[in-house]
């Protein structure tokens, strides 16, 4: 007999959170509601959350591979890291990018997921922020 258990993953709690991007994985082709779409996934480690054995907490988010403006990819990931990609893009020059991320949990078939939901671009260090509150 074989007993097969679910892996547990630690997600990052919710709210913004220091991260680097470290891994950008090619999916392929993936079937979605829109039919079949080309797919990446890139791997946000955080260095303000651990886990229990000390390593740091990954998040994940997967983008249409496409460079119109109008997509997921251009909108939500470059263009607030402040790229601006031509006719072609290298993804792995995203591969240790530090930003920022928004986590917003989400439970969907029993489960808790935690969702990138925005990323943002670190500020330069020595630049004071232009509005006051």
């Amino acid at each position: 007999m074989s007993v097969i258990t679910r892996k547990v993953y630690e997600r990052l709690s919710e709210g913004l959170h220091n991260v680097t991007i470290t891994k950008v994985d090619d999916l392929g082709v993936q079937d979605t509601q829109y039919g079949p779409k080309e797919k990446i996934r890139v791997v946000f480690t955080a260095s303000d959350q651990k886990d229990k054995e000390g390593k740091p907490v990954d998040a994940i988010a997967t983008y249409t591979k496409s460079l119109n403006q109008k997509s997921g990819f251009v909108k939500q990931l470059l263009a607030p890291l402040g790229i601006t990609p031509g006719a072609e893009f290298d993804t792995d020059d995203l591969v240790g990018t530090k930003a920022q991320i928004v986590i917003q949990h989400k439970e969907a078939d029993g489960q808790t997921y935690a969702n990138v939901t925005a990323v943002l671009r670190i500020r330069p260090s020595g630049q004071a922020a232009t509005e006051s509150f």
